[in-house]
């Protein structure tokens, strides 16, 4: 279907809490968004294609007909479009616009900001599993699914006991469902492992030799134990079996030729059910959930048992109790574990990368968490497309939370060690969200076979490439990695009471639902104020230093000269004035506009700060473009004098010499104050501010931005390290545009080229006395 660009004007944007709170406004739909605009510019809102979960048409009333259109990202927008022909012509378009291939997705029509490039960092399962110790004597690489024979939702590499055979591997390939063998997924410092498949095809009476002799392969990778754990992650029914209260649900899953293991067939081996629903339930419930979220003005008692009835938060204690299970295990108990469910691509994938955050304290850095998804999640083959519904080739029935339930697991951990992890709320919400709107290839297609053949690595802007170029934006300002928590494993205990409702998921868009400040927010801004008032200050007192030492050596050579002048005066008076000027120092590049009597002991203090307070008051006339932002700036083209290098300058600062402009200049670069984040509702650019949402303080006015509207690639002459800083595009115009702001530039450029230089030549050199000291 050609799509056709629609406008429908007069169009009312309701809030869904306050009715009677109206936007009056127009709709534009383009081929990728759904973007809504007041005339004022008082609000702007887009709504990504691909983010659309569900478009409705109401019945029509008296002011119009009502069209809402919902997301996965959990935005509810109600629109009143006053004619009905109009809203039947946008529901028709909307509901049509989702991709019927992988081909048509967003990811591959994609243009990222100049800043974010095409570049992704690969994901190398081996050097994850290296830092974990593996390969070792009881683990192995195994390249027999190179070519996806033995697996096609596996990796191409896998970590097998060293003791299996390729024979015994495709054997139980064979026996389990889609060919999941058991594989090491997580090694513990003690010894102990996770290891995880799906479930077996064992109907009621069939066996395998291969998969039991694999089995008995990974007990003996342990030494500190002689049995182990296969947890089954599928929910039971207490069915009689010799007096105990046992099995699963998947009773008539062993009807069908799957099922469970028989204790019989494996030795020394423990069964646990953990139980966790299917998907079918998980997506009934996210559907009760988001009811509870819809209701208006609700009791407290009708909230409170809409909220239990949606059974959500039990869901979430269910995936966290068979997680903490499996870090005590392997912890205190120190044993391996096998983890399953069906398929080995839901349940599992929740448990193990749960269990693997309680365990290793590097998964809940942001880099150890990206490999944490890349290698539970990503490549042992979650189904993302079908579980997000990226295509209309997905099975509705096929789609499900799984994901976003990993997610509010991690979130519900943070809460209760809120300084145990690097990542903050942000960037859980940021990886929820683009696991469902296609932007960026990493969560495209179902396993990596599937992302192989799209070659997404060529097409494609990377995810992770995004949190790098933005990484302070996702950072937890309370975490410390020296706390024990921060270091240790996490066991907690978790009661009803332990859970909370995540607002900020689920009401991101109702900020009448939100806390006016956000402690992480306002922590973050705090920080980043800190930080560039001390860098600022650092570059004060810099200047201090070397404007002391300009005055001392004025006092001095003023001393000497008429010292001088005494003891020569049988000397010819032009012999005396070329040495005097050749002696005499001054702030070279500007012109003090001093006088000779002016130069003097009692006066060149007062004299030099007169000064400096009528250029640091230019007249209302000079504007910030005029001004200039300059490094090295020199307004009569002066060379640089080398009697002029202080004592604590090096060569390289020999061309950042301050002049009484330049200093005027960094002074007037940085925003002593900055406006508090609980005060604008909308960015300057009309985009309404969610808590999703980064607010950013221009570094240079103090005011509140959003990420559009904030440019990261400009160098403030007001900053001791010379560092990027996050600047206003209409300030980031105004430096620009000043004349000087490349000598600036090259001035910063050149200093980092130097030491870069410097760096590699001290390397080099260290290596050449290592190398001498090798061969002596």
């Amino acid at each position: 279907m050609k799509f056709k660009h629609k406008t429908v004007e007069n169009v009312r944007l309701t809030d869904r809490f306050n009715t009677r709170q109206q936007i009056i406004g127009t709709i534009y739909l383009t081929s990728t968004h759904l973007i809504f605009t007041d005339p004022e510019g008082k609000r702007e809102t887009w709504i990504l294609h691909s983010l659309i979960s569900s478009v409705d048409k109401l019945p029509t009333t008296q002011q119009g007909c009502p069209l809402r259109v919902r997301t996965k990202h959990f935005l509810s927008a109600e629109f009143l479009i006053p004619k009905e022909r109009d809203c039947a012509d946008l529901h028709a378009t909307l509901n049509q616009l989702k991709p019927d291939s992988y081909e048509k997705l967003y990811c591959f029509l994609y243009q990222a900001p100049n800043y974010l490039e095409k570049i992704w960092d690969p994901f190398l399962p081996a050097t994850e599993y290296m830092r974990m110790g593996a390969p070792n004597q009881h683990w192995k690489i195994e390249d027999g699914n190179s070519n996806f024979d033995m697996c096609d939702t596996y990796p191409p590499l896998i970590y097998v006991p060293t003791l299996t055979s390729k024979a015994m591997l495709f054997g139980s390939s064979k026996f389990r469902s889609r060919g999941r063998l058991p594989v090491l997924t997580y090694l513990h410092p003690n010894g102990a492992s996770i290891t995880r498949c799906s479930q077996p095809l064992s109907g009621f009476s069939a066996r395998c030799q291969e998969d039991e002799q694999l089995l008995q392969c990974i007990l003996r990778t342990n030494p500190h134990s002689n049995t182990m754990y296969i947890i089954d992650t599928r929910p039971r029914v207490s069915i009689p079996v010799k007096s105990s209260s046992l099995r699963i649900n998947a009773v008539a899953n062993r009807a069908a030729g799957k099922g469970y293991e028989n204790e019989g067939y494996y030795s020394n081996i423990q069964f646990k059910f953990c139980p966790i629903e299917n998907i079918h339930i998980m997506r009934t419930s996210l559907q009760k959930l988001l009811e509870v979220s819809d209701m208006k003005n609700p009791t407290m008692n009708q909230y409170l048992n809409a909220l239990d009835s949606s059974s959500w938060l039990q869901h979430i204690k269910s995936v966290l109790d068979a997680a903490i299970f499996i870090a005590r295990v392997i912890d205190i108990e120190k044993k391996n574990v096998l983890v399953h469910c069906s398929d080995g691509w839901d349940r599992t994938a929740q448990c193990c990368s749960l269990s693997s955050l309680l365990l290793c304290p590097y998964y809940r850095s942001i880099h150890g968490f990206r490999m944490l998804i890349e290698k539970e999640w990503l490549s042992f083959g979650h189904k993302f497309s079908d579980r997000c519904g990226h295509t209309t080739t997905s099975d509705n029935k096929e789609q499900s939370p799984v994901f976003l339930q990993f997610i509010e697991a991690v979130w519900q951990l943070s809460q209760i060690y809120p300084t145990a992890f690097e990542f903050n709320e942000r960037f859980l919400i940021s990886l929820h969200d683009h696991s469902h709107s296609c932007q960026y290839g990493n969560f495209i297609g179902n396993c990596e076979k599937d992302r192989l053949d799209l070659c997404v690595k060529e097409r494609t802007y990377s995810f992770w490439n995004f949190i790098l170029q933005n990484v302070n934006d996702f950072k937890n300002p309370l975490f410390r990695p020296q706390s024990s928590y921060a270091s240790e494993v996490l066991l907690p205990v978790i009661n009803a009471q332990t859970l909370k409702f995540w607002l900020s998921m689920y009401h991101r868009f109702d900020s009448a639902l939100l806390p006016k400040e956000n402690i992480s927010n306002t922590l973050t801004r705090l920080v980043d104020h800190t930080t560039s008032l001390s860098d600022h200050a650092r570059l004060l007192e810099k200047r201090i230093r070397e404007l002391n030492s300009t005055f001392d050596n004025n006092q001095t050579t003023t001393t000497s000269s008429s010292s001088t002048t005494t003891s020569n005066e049988g000397v010819d008076d032009s012999d005396i004035e070329k040495r005097n000027h050749h002696n005499n120092i001054c702030l070279p590049e500007f012109d003090s506009g001093l006088s000779d009597v002016d130069i003097s002991q009692g006066r060149i203090t007062n004299s030099i700060s007169s000064k400096l307070n009528t250029i640091l008051q230019p007249p209302p006339s000079l504007s910030d473009v005029e001004s200039g932002f300059s490094g090295d700036y020199s307004p009569h083209n002066k060379a640089l004098s080398s009697s002029f290098i202080l004592p604590h300058q090096s060569s390289i600062d020999l061309n950042d010499i301050p002049t009484l402009e330049r200093i005027a200049l960094e002074l007037n670069s940085i925003a002593l104050d900055w406006r508090s984040y609980n005060a604008p509702v909308h960015c300057a650019c009309s985009l309404p501010f969610d808590s999703a949402q980064r607010k950013y303080n221009c570094w240079r006015c103090g005011e509140n931005y959003c990420t559009r509207c904030i440019e990261r690639s400009i160098h403030l002459p007001g900053l001791y390290s010379n560092s990027l800083a996050p600047v206003c595009k209409t300030c980031a115009r105004s430096i620009k545009s000043s004349p000087s702001f490349a000598d600036f530039s090259a001035l910063v450029k050149s200093k980092s080229t130097d030491f870069i230089r410097s760096q590699t030549a001290m390397k080099l050199s260290r290596s050449m006395i290592d190398q001498f000291i090798n061969d002596r």
